[in-house]
């Protein structure tokens, strides 16, 4: 049997240190108590373990060594993601990851220096605008028009994720010459946030952005699908994130029904939630590969090599699909205690769920990966 196609996903020293030192700030921190405390506050920010990320390098782990980052790659963002994921922590370092990879790829060096040393010192966070009503993210509706020596961008954004503490948004636009990509200052003139409600009670923001004026250093170096190779590395960091929410919930659930009595026996003893909990194992196991997988040839691409786009949508399907069962089961082998807020089961479920929409739930997925299999011609290799 030949092994051509089989893919070691082991991590190797650096990354299993990576892991290990994030798994235990995350954990050490971010208690029940701790995580209630900054969820009663408006910021939904918590800000003293970001400081400790940034502290230990976390923060710039995958950031180039010339703006004071790590020099490790996409993967090992990843799965800084993914111990985030584990301890659902307050922290929006998707967002300010996401912006700041890219702009790590294709930003100038002057703009390399003026945003990405206070991502990895902690003292700036970033944030993406990739959703709008009715438009794919890859084909954004927003749009830039030339204005003297800059550019005057004017559109909708939804669900923005820590618009009210980001210092800029990492804008997609269109523009006469095509997509183009734009670092929009959050407190530039033109830029309205209205808070949005969502899942797990994070602030996200419908952002207007009314013939908003930025220069031409604004505009990140044009390269040909630049708003793709954001949306792809975005989606797999939902993913990543969803991996983790999902093992950690999966693992209390267990522990519950093991200890949980119902007629003298443990629920765990008893054959339906035997197979309840077997299926929330494989859908964890299909999250974490499918994302492992995504993540690995991310990370070994450069900006000019195509990556297989059925890999990212396979990812995202299970992030969806069985991050979404694994919840549901979580809850339902709780009993009521699943919706106790002192307890921890629900910030797990309500994470699913969020995780579950961003960037296009199961359905769509599928859907795109129909497209792609109809466009391959029969017995393409």
């Amino acid at each position: 049997m030949s092994n051509e196609h089989v893919m070691d996903f082991a991590l190797n020293d650096e990354q299993t240190a990576i892991v290990e030192l994030a798994r235990r700030i995350l954990t050490d921190r971010c208690t029940l108590e701790h995580l209630k405390e900054v969820e009663a506050g408006v910021e939904w920010f918590d800000r003293d373990t970001w400081a400790e990320l940034a502290k230990s390098g976390l923060l710039g782990i995958a950031l180039p060594e010339s703006v004071g980052g790590g020099g490790f790659g996409y993967l090992e963002a990843a799965l800084l993601l993914e111990e985030v994921g584990r301890t659902v922590a307050p922290i929006p370092l998707w967002a300010t990851l996401t912006a700041a990879l890219t702009i790590a790829e294709f930003g100038t060096d002057a703009q390399q220096q003026q945003w990405l040393p206070g991502v990895a010192d902690g003292g700036t966070v970033l944030t993406v605008a990739l959703s709008e009503l009715d438009a794919d993210a890859r084909v954004p509706q927003a749009t830039a028009t030339p204005a003297g020596d800059g550019w005057t961008i004017t559109g909708v954004k939804t669900t923005v994720p820590a618009a009210h503490v980001a210092a800029a948004v990492l804008v997609p636009a269109r523009t006469p010459d095509g997509t183009r990509l734009f670092i929009v200052p959050a407190d530039a003139a033109g830029v309205t946030a209205e808070r949005q409600d969502t899942f797990n009670h994070e602030p996200q923001f419908h952002v207007v952005l009314d013939g908003v004026a930025v220069g031409a250093d604004a505009a990140l170096p044009v390269h040909a699908d630049q708003v793709g190779w954001l949306v792809d590395r975005a989606t797999v960091g939902l993913c990543a994130l969803a991996s983790g929410v999902g093992e950690v919930g999966m693992r209390i659930t267990a522990g519950y029904v093991a200890e949980r009595k119902q007629f003298g026996k443990a629920l765990g003893t008893f054959q339906a939630v035997c197979h309840r909990m077997a299926d929330c194992y494989v859908d964890a196991a299909a999250i974490r590969l499918s994302f492992l997988q995504a993540a690995t040839q991310l990370a070994d691409a450069s900006a000019d090599d195509a990556v297989d786009p059925k890999i990212i949508a396979v990812a995202k399907y299970w992030a969806s699909y069985s991050g979404s069962r694994i919840g549901h089961a979580d809850l339902h082998l709780h009993g009521g205690i699943s919706i106790d807020l002192d307890y921890a089961i629900h910030r797990y479920f309500l994470w699913s769920k969020q995780l579950e929409y961003t960037l296009g739930a199961a359905t769509p997925q599928l859907a795109r990966l129909g497209r792609f299999l109809a466009d391959e011609p029969v017995g393409a290799a």
